[in-house]
């Protein structure tokens, strides 16, 4: 919105005299990049109902400039009209179009509008969603009652957009389905659910294309239609939809906007903020390398040019090793995005375990060198162990042993139940529970220490070291200033109040860094063989027939 001098609600919008809103914001704009030149769209339509005499304009905006392209003075009705017909080969500019509207007298009401074409789809599409539950029905039985209420009881997308839940959980009943179809499944984590909704659809609908979705389903419905569109229109037939995450506590900063793998995931546009207009702008036109995977919380892609399907991990980077085992064309648009929390917060033993065996192994599927490998290990086990979280390190080195042990431990462990008994026999400290931060009394207050004090004394433990409780919001590793030279540190949750106390040991510290030489020769004077043991084992590990088997289908 333009000013103080306009209001809404659910229904409408209500601009008075002297005001004017602006529709160039992360779910209003229309990218050029994506419906231009991914889509190769001649023509746009923008049509809009309401009641009252506007002055409206359609402009493009860049970064760092914008170019009105045309304006006109409107009666709105309350059925919808077409305000704007434009053909986008006459616009010289890359960047988004967007709509002002501002009263010729009194108030005005903006009641809807959209963008249109006349152009027709380029294929037909048949988009199956799947999403993969396992207890959470808090989340996933709204979001059932979203996608039906807006999308599948809408007769547009009859018989074109399907939806089927994979229960891993099989706890969701006939009732609670509502009329959406429940596969119940074994639990065989995201790898698995994902995979069986993937074989529903290749093996027992006509659908053309397939999105997998969390079970929150934490999007506006709207993301959903936009990718179908996108799909239909698309230049490239290989083309996929990724779509963007923001931080459900701060849902205009960007987890991710498109991603690489190289070695480690490399997010794009990480902590922009899409409410700022200029850094919603870097993002959609500014220059950042290819993306060669998209994340499953949204990831819509044909099913024709699934070559491999993905490697069991259970969790945690099979959309890596999905993205860079086919030939897909990355769309990550604005307008399209769900809401989770922050990665950072989600650290476990357990996670760590699963995110060092699956940027190992991803990595020896692209054939990266083994000493940038290695700095990825390097960099998951330090932090971890300057962390103090001795129980994370001992779940690093599980995954690496399990990484360079023998190919049948993944034929035998797709469901993760030995693995996750095996890491909880060791893991007794790190695990949250409520905590009183009165009965604790952990220390806020630190000071900066200099770069080489912190090295040369292994961030304290070679000084004296004080009796106290150290403070820490938990993240992926802690801030090592504020722990300098304390004997306990606490990790905790504000959001929950929960958390967890690490004893500082100094025989325990020592123990581990000598560990890291031990498994980085193993992994360097074993990288070759490790490498030619997976390219002989993969097909075999992410074809349909082992899923096919694994599924007891």
């Amino acid at each position: 919105m333009g000013s103080n001098l306009a209001s809404h609600s659910e229904d409408e919008i209500v601009i008075f005299s002297g005001g004017g809103i602006y529709f160039d914001s992360y779910y209003n704009a229309l990218s050029l990049p994506v419906w231009k030149e991914q889509c190769g769209l001649n023509r746009i339509v923008f049509c809009a109902k309401g009641k009252g005499k506007a002055v409206v304009k359609l402009f493009v905006a860049t970064i760092g400039i914008d170019y009105e392209l045309a304006t006109k003075t409107v009666e709105f009705t309350e059925n919808e009209k077409i305000i704007f017909e434009y053909e986008l080969s006459k616009i010289e500019h890359n960047g988004l179009l967007y709509i002002t509207i501002s009263p010729m007298e009194d108030k005005v009401f903006f009641t809807g509008g959209g963008w249109y074409t006349p152009d027709k789809p380029k294929r037909e599409v048949v988009l199956g969603i799947s999403v993969t539950h396992f207890n959470r029905k808090e989340y996933v039985l709204p979001a059932i009652q979203r996608v039906k209420k807006n999308i599948l009881d809408n007769p547009e997308f009859k018989n074109k957009i399907l939806f089927t839940v994979v229960d891993n959980s099989k706890n969701i009943t006939n009732e609670e389905a509502s009329g959406v179809n429940i596969i119940p499944n074994e639990n065989t984590g995201g790898s698995g659910g994902f995979m069986r909704g993937l074989l529903h659809y290749e093996n027992d609908t006509n659908a053309t294309h397939v999105l997998f979705m969390d079970d929150d389903a934490s999007c506006e419905t709207e993301s959903i239609t936009r990718a179908y569109w996108i799909l239909s229109y698309a230049l490239k037939d290989n083309s996929v939809v990724s779509g963007s995450l923001f931080m459900d506590d701060r849902p205009d900063f960007l987890i991710e906007k498109g991603a690489q793998f190289d070695a480690i995931c490399k997010p794009n546009w990480h902590n922009y903020n899409m409410a700022d207009r200029h850094s919603m702008l870097v993002s959609e036109l500014g220059y950042h390398p290819q993306a060669n995977y998209g994340a499953w919380w949204f990831f819509a892609f044909p099913i024709n040019y699934v070559k491999n399907y993905t490697f069991p991990f259970f969790v945690r980077g099979d959309d890596i090793f999905f993205g860079i085992s086919n030939n897909f064309n990355y769309i990550s648009p604005i307008g399209i995005a769900c809401y989770g929390e922050s990665f950072s917060t989600k650290s476990s033993p357990l996670n760590l375990y699963l995110d060092t065996r699956n940027h190992i192994i991803n990595s020896f599927y692209l054939g990266i060198p083994v000493k940038k490998i290695l700095k990825t290990y390097k960099l998951f086990y330090l932090d971890a162990l300057y962390s103090h979280k001795y129980e994370t390190v001992l779940a690093i080195r599980l995954a690496l042993q399990h990484v360079l042990g023998n190919i049948d431990f993944w034929f035998n462990n797709y469901d993760l139940a030995d693995v996750r008994k095996e890491i909880n026999s060791f893991v007794k400290v790190e695990r949250f529970h409520d905590v009183n931060l009165d009965e604790l009394k952990p220390i806020f207050s630190y000071k900066r220490r200099k770069k080489i004090i912190k090295k040369i004394s292994f961030n304290g433990l070679l000084l004296p070291m004080k009796n106290k409780i150290a403070y820490q919001d938990f993240n992926y590793c802690a801030n090592y200033d504020h722990i300098f030279r304390y004997k306990s540190i606490l990790y905790y949750k504000p959001n929950n109040k929960e958390g967890f106390v690490v004893q500082v040991s100094r025989i325990k510290f020592f123990k581990l860094l000598f560990g890291l030489y031990i498994d980085m020769y193993k992994m360097r004077s074993n990288y070759q063989s490790n490498v030619i043991k997976y390219k002989n084992n993969i097909g075999k590990l992410t074809s349909k027939e082992f899923w096919t088997k694994v599924l007891k289908l």
